[in-house]
């Protein structure tokens, strides 16, 4: 809303209610309209008091400025709830209390708690996300979103430097601290775009360390494998026989070589001793 304010020239409390009959609807509009009359009544009426005030204080020495103060006067007393609204400062102001009335009413309770519980818990940054980035999306929300919560609804509610630091520092791998611990860099010491600076200096050794082993295996192409072959150093080694090695297929009491030699062994020993077949 208020970028909208902003982008449209909506800098009187006139326009930029006339612009939120359009942003909402429901019980948030209704919400709205109703904090805006409960707003504008003692605003005018301190309006009317302050201009009172002034023209009781005024010596009638300056006859233009008691003019001046007495045209105020009656231009304040003139104003409706409503027409309060177009009085430069005034209205702006009724229209950011609705407006934060309306926000506190329709976000759930404890808000700001939540978000800097989340940031502290939850906000890791995602493997395909440069360090960089993830430090820009905790200072958009540190910086943008946060002022705009309530109770308080400004930046004194905002997370510190070293609080961003943790939260990065949450955010990251482990092992990135323990390459400052061993460097003997301390990052809470530090600002945050110097823990940043670190941290890609860590990054790009990573991504482009020529030592990492890889582990996937590149099969051979053109190579032809018989039945026969997948008992030797070819196969995964899942199984193994004793004839034929590391294979796929069978163990040593599976297999069907050794078996038909040891039945064949079997039948030549019964006959050298005169056994019935």
């Amino acid at each position: 809303m208020e970028r909208a304010f902003t982008g449209l020239n909506s800098n009187t409390g006139t326009l930029r209610r006339q612009m939120m009959q359009q942003f909402a609807r429901g019980s948030a509009l209704s919400g709205f309209n109703a904090k805006v009359a409960q707003l504008a009544t003692p605003t005018r009426l301190q309006a009317i008091a302050t201009a009172q005030t002034a023209v009781n204080n005024d010596d009638g020495t300056d006859v233009a400025r008691a003019g001046r103060l007495a045209a105020h006067l009656a231009a304040m007393q003139a104003l409706t709830d409503i027409a309060v609204l177009g009085v430069q400062g005034i209205g702006v102001a009724i229209i950011d209390a609705a407006i934060q009335e309306m926000v506190t009413i329709l976000l759930p309770t404890k808000i700001l708690q939540r978000v800097k519980q989340c940031l502290r818990r939850e906000a890791r940054k995602p493997i395909d996300m440069g360090v960089r980035t993830h430090l820009m999306h905790i200072i958009r929300i540190n910086s943008q979103e946060i002022p705009r919560l309530p109770p308080n609804f400004n930046d004194a509610q905002s997370l510190s430097e070293e609080k961003i630091i943790d939260i990065l520092l949450f955010g990251t791998p482990k092992s990135w601290q323990c390459k400052m611990d061993r460097q003997g860099f301390d990052p809470l010491a530090s600002a945050p775009s110097d823990v940043v600076a670190f941290m890609e200096r860590i990054e790009m050794s990573e991504d482009f360390d020529g030592n990492k082993k890889t582990t996937k295996v590149a099969t051979g192409k053109g190579k032809k494998k018989s039945g026969f072959a997948k008992g030797n150093s070819d196969a995964d080694g899942s199984k193994c026989c004793m004839l034929h090695g590391n294979n796929n297929t069978h163990s040593t009491s599976e297999c069907k070589t050794l078996m038909a030699q040891a039945k064949k062994w079997k039948g030549n020993t019964a006959n050298q001793k005169g056994w019935p077949l």
